[in-house]
Formats: C-alpha cells, structure tokens, sequence
C-alpha cells in the first residue's frame, strides 16, 4: 500500500474530514446515527442474503459487536484512533466479512445493475443527441450526482428506495438540489474542458447499479471519445452497495456488448479499472493499492465521487494536478454542518496549482 502520488502535501494527509475523538458534539450524533444504521441491516439481512438460512442470526452478532464497540467508545473515545465515520464503517465492514457475510450486499448490487443496463442504450443515445457541448457536460454530471443517490448507506435515501417502488434515474434527478448548487464549480470546469483535452482522468467511483452503470460509464465513455484514458478505481473488498472491482470490470464488458466505443476502449485498455486497496465506503488516500499508484503518476485530473468519498473523507485533501469533488450530502446532520440542506450537491473543481 502506498501514498497517493497525486496529492499536493502528502505529509500533512489527513483522510478524515471530522476527527470524532476531539468533538463531543459531532461524536454524541454519528455514534447512535451509524449503529442505526448497523441495526437496520438485521432486518433486511435474509432478504439479501437469501441463500443464507441463518442470515438474520449471524447479521444480530454482527450488530451486537458493533453495539458493544459504540458503548466503549461512549466511554472512553481514545480506543479507537482515528476514531472517525471511516474508521468505524470500516470496523462494521471487517466484522460483517468475517462473519460469514463475504459480501453482504451482492444480491441487491446485482439486482440494480440488471436493471440499470436495461436503459443503458437508450440513456447513451440521449446524450448522443445533445449536440451544444456545455449543455452535455451538464447533463453528464447531473446523470452522475442522480445516480450517487442510489446509496444504501444513506438512511434519507434507503426511506425513498423503500416507500417508492420505481424511483429511477429521472427521478432522482427531480429530487436533487437544483442549481445553483451548495458548491458548484460545473461552469468554471466545462470552460476548462473546453480550452484543453486532458491526457488522463482517475475517477475514485461509488456504488454499484444506476450510480455505476448510468451515471460513471457515460461519463468515462465522453472521456474517451475526447482521446482521455480513462482510470475507473473501485473498491478491492465489499462495503455496503460499493461497486466491487470484480463487478466493475464485468460491467465494463457488459457496457461492451451496448456500445462499441466502450469495447475499443476495454480492448486497447484506454478504460481501465484497478482496484484501490480499500474496504470501506469512505477512501484513506495514504494506502492504495501500489499498482493504482503506479498507473495514475501520468494522470492530470482526478474525480472524487460519493459522500464517503468527498465528504466523510478527502473533503480538505489538496491535488498538484486538476481535481473534481463532487457529491449529493444526503444526510442531514452532515449537509448543515456545512452550512447546507440535505440533498444538496457539491461540484468543486480546482485547478492545478500554480507555483
């Protein structure tokens, strides 16, 4: 594992945006918010985990370990450091994989993606067709905020997926903050695409099915055809509804089948997905995978996506070359700890700095 080669002060790295040993406030809240979330799971544990008798049994340990560990930490916080939502996602994760949960949301994962490939032409056409190029780059990165609402982890978001039947990209792109956003740097961004094609793009991706499928590859796919390779970095281990580097790449041959500009791009490796190292929901860009490392010292843009990403962690990490943050705040304790509504959406973009 080794540090990211891309950031601007490696040595002053700190992944983590909330250090929750060193504020009572922000600790009294996460710690009950993510053991409701780690409870939550008991109840859905047999419906992910069909071919799993004893599934909901084993998901009870699971949450009573995770129960017993917030007790001590209620205690005493200096036991776990840093204590942080990374580092306590990350806990739950290790505990569910040696559990006998290898990845606990397979089911569901496979689920949305099927279903997310069945408007995968159509979704590719309809960009296809918008012919003014701000007007497309738009349309892209509102495709990729909607689809990040697809997160499982977010409870504001599992409260829709559950009441609403057929919530679908549409509509949450009906349900996202309109612009101007929260941070919203798109403008400055598309006059930069405009001015320079960039040589090489390293996007840090989030969730599986519509998030992945309709809002990731149609992005990647505009990159290419801009003559960009493109990196698409996903997790090495399972995490929540985290796309997998496994499933990513049989995504990409899947996208192959639809679109023949994916095909050249996965056949010439001018797309290319590497697994980060990591397996939890949020990313420490201190230990990546040491091939990522290698690949991405020629890359002069890197994308962030996803709360647990951008926000949870990353949110103050600086980059020597053009970097791209973006994410839908989807809870909203976090969203007015900044200063915003939940569902609001941050787009920052900054330029490489100049010395």
């Amino acid at each position: 594992m080794e540090i990211c080669p891309l950031l601007q002060e490696p040595e002053e790295y700190l992944p983590d945006t909330i250090d929750l040993r060193n504020n009572p406030k922000e600790r009294d809240y996460w710690l009950p918010c993510l053991e409701r979330m780690v409870r939550k799971f008991v109840d859905k544990a047999s419906i992910l985990n069909p071919h799993k008798p004893q599934a909901k049994e084993e998901a009870e340990h699971c949450f009573r370990i995770f129960q017993e560990m917030i007790k001590r930490l209620n205690n005493n916080p200096e036991i776990m450091n840093p204590l942080s939502i990374r580092t306590l996602l990350e806990f739950n994760e290790k505990t569910l994989r040696s559990n006998n949960f290898t990845d606990a949301w397979l089911v569901q994962k496979q689920k949305e993606t099927k279903t997310a490939f069945r408007e995968f032409s159509s979704r590719l056409k309809y960009i296809d067709n918008i012919d003014t190029f701000g007007v497309r780059w738009l349309e892209l990165v509102k495709g990729l905020l909607a689809g990040n609402m697809f997160d499982w982890g977010a409870k504001a978001v599992t409260d829709l997926l559950e009441t609403t039947g057929s919530f679908g990209l549409g509509d949450a792109m009906n349900t996202i903050q309109k612009r101007p956003w929260f941070i919203d740097d798109l403008d400055e961004w598309i006059e930069t695409l405009q001015k320079k094609s960039y040589k090489k793009v390293v996007i840090f991706v989030d969730n599986a099915g519509v998030d992945f499928v309709l809002g990731v590859i149609p992005l990647a796919r505009e990159f290419i055809k801009r003559d960009t390779d493109v990196i698409l970095s996903a997790n090495t281990f399972p995490a929540l509804n985290d796309i997998t580097i496994k499933e990513l790449n049989c995504c990409l041959q899947e996208a192959s089948l639809h679109c023949p500009v994916i095909k050249n791009a996965v056949d010439s490796k001018k797309l290319q997905g590497i697994e980060n190292g990591q397996g939890g929901p949020c990313l420490d860009l201190s230990k990546l995978n040491s091939g990522l490392c290698d690949k991405m010292k020629n890359v002069d843009l890197v994308m962030l996506e996803g709360m647990g990403r951008a926000v949870h962690t990353n949110l103050k990490a600086k980059f020597n070359i053009d970097s791209v943050k973006l994410a839908v705040l989807k809870n909203e304790w976090l969203a007015q700890s900044l200063g915003a509504q939940q569902f609001s959406i941050i787009f920052e973009f900054k330029p490489a700095p100049t010395f």
